[in-house]
């Protein structure tokens, strides 16, 4: 089934003059997006589609906080597209995410482009387009993605009206030489019928923008590559992490990120909930280097990512060249540091049973002690989480 946004939906997503959101300011930005609303209403045009879309493909991914905020307080979009996620092509590659709310659904190109107006200049000529059409890229992107989303500039619904040329001539190849089934649903229930189909899109993967020079252009100008960590420092518990992040701190030329409120000397960004508050909530615990300051190397340590399943995955999208420390010691000598440490700090369950107890307990003991066992042994069981690292 072939899911296509429907023209009526395409026009109100558009909040500025074409004006990159992270190139204005938060006041300037949200006095734009009321101006526009204000205009829509103004003017009888539909402002209840919940959906609307970035000028220059910004903002949306990378993110930009401010424009996510800004939309779903002002005007309460729920569902938005972008061509970035994870990369502009190839199109199978494009996926989805949902961030703070709002529904990123992967959108598709056209072959339409800001300097087609009419179709006899179209680049390469009229041919060119047909054959994008009839079997080519165009038919083709329908064919292997069953939720399309297009869109193109208002310049090609005006004159000879290329744009709708465009889509009732794929239409209707697409129905005569093919079994498919098209139809068009709002943005809305587009974005819950993807979702449904693709589940595993929902958590966002968050990509180094610095690796790609569109990505880069399309980020906040106060964003800087070098606010990222260049090694980590990912545990396990109880083998002398926190040490070796207070050494490490000492010399000049390295620093580390800011303690947390909550988990203190670890950001533990990579591996809970804390990773859906993005990457900016992420930079922010690292500081930006002087620009006379010489090298300066960033890290983060936070020993719970040694055992994380999501870790690996994670960590390699956002910092593919950072370098990995980890510190081993006798698996048997961890486990009985951290079973000493849930007594220190009044762990029931270490307080009512012993250590003996903890190595020994198996499917039939009861679950407060099972547990225990779990967070006593399973950090020490080294060749399978770094088999999985």
């Amino acid at each position: 089934m072939l899911l296509e946004r429907s023209s009526e939906f395409s026009w109100f997503g558009h909040m500025w003059s074409h004006a990159q959101p992270h190139q204005l300011t938060v006041a300037t930005m949200q006095a734009e997006m009321r101006q526009n609303r204000d205009f829509a209403v103004a003017h009888n045009i539909s402002t209840n589609t919940n959906y609307s879309v970035a000028p220059h493909h910004s903002g949306v991914y990378p993110v930009h906080e401010p424009l996510y905020e800004a939309w779903r307080k002002l005007l309460g979009i729920q569902v938005t597209s972008t061509e970035e996620y994870p990369h502009l092509r190839p199109v199978q590659a494009r996926r989805g995410f949902i961030y703070k709310g709002i529904k990123v659904l992967p959108r598709q190109l056209c072959g339409l482009f800001t300097h087609t107006v009419f179709l006899d200049q179209y680049p390469g000529g009229k041919q060119v387009l047909i054959n994008s059409i009839q079997g080519g890229e165009l038919f083709q992107t329908i064919l292997s993605t069953p939720v399309s989303i297009f869109m193109t500039h208002l310049s090609n619904y005006g004159n000879d009206r290329l744009a709708l040329y465009t889509f009732e001539s794929a239409v209707k190849f697409t129905q005569c030489w093919t079994n498919l089934q098209l139809k068009t649903e709002t943005p809305q229930m587009m974005a819950e019928r993807y979702f449904k189909m693709y589940p595993e899109e929902e958590d966002p993967v968050w990509q180094n923008p610095c690796n790609d020079k569109r990505h880069r252009d399309i980020w906040a100008p106060n964003k800087t590559c070098n606010r990222l960590p260049n090694f980590l420092v990912i545990g396990p518990q109880k083998t002398g992490t926190t040490a070796l992040y207070t050494f490490l701190s000492m010399h000049p030329s390295i620093m580390s990120n800011s303690n947390s409120d909550s988990t203190f000397e670890e950001v533990q960004f990579f591996n809970g909930n804390n990773y859906y508050r993005g990457l900016d909530w992420y930079m922010n615990f690292f500081p930006k280097p002087a620009a006379d300051a010489g090298p300066i190397y960033l890290f983060e340590k936070s020993a719970t990512y040694f055992e994380s399943e999501v870790v690996p995955a994670r960590a390699h999208a956002l910092l593919p060249n950072a370098k990995i420390i980890t510190l081993l010691l006798s698996p048997s000598r961890r486990a009985y540091s951290w079973y000493q440490h849930q007594r220190a700090h009044g762990d029931a369950a270490s307080l009512n049973y012993s250590f003996y107890d903890v190595a020994r307990a198996n499917v039939s003991s009861p679950r407060a002690l099972r547990s225990l066992q779990h967070r006593c042994l399973n950090p020490g069981l080294y060749a399978r989480h770094l088999g999985d690292t």
